[in-house]
């Protein structure tokens, strides 16, 4: 990492570990809140489905990959044309400035084909991540909660909670990134 580092620095300056930047940072803007927002309106939804909250805890673990899943197609969706601008600003020196005139020369050489032309292999990584990620931190949650009883949950303070979520949240993190890496190698390649 370093020795690449110095070498783009090098011949390219400073700025150039910078490209990509705007559309990797819009696009996970967009993907974020969309599959938060969406993976609660879905999980809301697969409950309703099961029945309510009593049926549906016997399955919990499947709503679970199901919202996360769904929510995740969706957010997909949203991501992929900025992901693909990204990947040209990177990949083609010299393709564009930014995100804006990356995106629009992309628009106008390839149009919405160009824009979705890796959305499957973006799929295949980014949704086992998104499923490892929402499944592992409702798992762990509910294994800390369930391992200290009613009672203390309900005395827990703001930064004890804080605490299980990070815990949980953690353990999410490094489940869905050993979940999604053979995808993303994939994708890169």
């Amino acid at each position: 990492m370093l020795r690449a580092g110095r070498t783009i620095v090098a011949k390219e300056g400073a700025s150039a570990l910078l490209t990509g930047f705007g559309p990797t940072a819009v696009g996970y803007l967009v993907q974020g809140g969309g599959k938060f927002a969406g993976y609660e309106f879905f999980k809301k939804k697969y409950i309703e489905l099961a029945g309510g909250v009593g049926p549906a805890s016997n399955n919990r673990t499947a709503i679970y990959l199901g919202a996360s899943a769904t929510a995740e197609f969706f957010a997909d969706i949203l991501l992929c044309p900025l992901e693909a601008t990204r990947i040209r600003l990177v990949s083609q020196r010299g393709y564009a400035s930014g995100l804006t005139t990356g995106f629009a020369r992309m628009a106008r050489e390839e149009g919405l084909r160009g824009f979705y032309s890796g959305f499957t292999p973006l799929l295949f990584k980014q949704v086992p991540y998104a499923v490892g990620q929402f499944s592992v931190h409702e798992a762990v949650n509910e294994v800390i909660f369930r391992s200290m009883g009613p009672e203390r949950k309900a005395k827990l303070t703001q930064i004890q909670s804080l605490g299980v979520e990070l815990t949980s949240g953690l353990v999410a993190g490094a489940a869905a990134a050993i979940l999604s890496h053979p995808a993303d190698t994939l994708l890169s390649a």
